[in-house]
């Protein structure tokens, strides 16, 4: 990345990038989108992110699903049924509203 120089005196806030990755309502939307644009890669990068930023434990528990098939669903090579998407959404949903 490059570097920039900033003005003296001229605010810098700090910035988390995984704070976005918390918002279940952004992440609600953000997985919508992928899907509807049926990219299933960025359906399952975006949810890890999300999974990375959030408790992963509770969330296992909250979709109803095992750690290892979040893990397959989230693999290169992994196809996650329509079921187990069904899962995701609904809790990350849930727990948004």
């Amino acid at each position: 990345m490059p570097s920039r120089r900033v003005r003296r005196g001229t605010p810098v806030a700090d910035h988390d990038p995984k704070a976005a990755l918390r918002d279940r309502k952004l992440i609600i939307r953000a997985l919508t989108e992928a899907l509807t644009d049926g990219d299933a890669q960025a359906f399952k990068e975006i949810l890890a992110g999300h999974l990375e930023a959030v408790q992963k434990e509770s969330f296992y528990q909250e979709a109803g699903l095992s750690r290892r098939t979040l893990y397959r669903m989230l693999a290169p090579g992994g196809n996650p049924t329509l079921e187990n998407i069904a899962r995701v959404v609904k809790a990350i949903a849930k727990s948004a509203a």
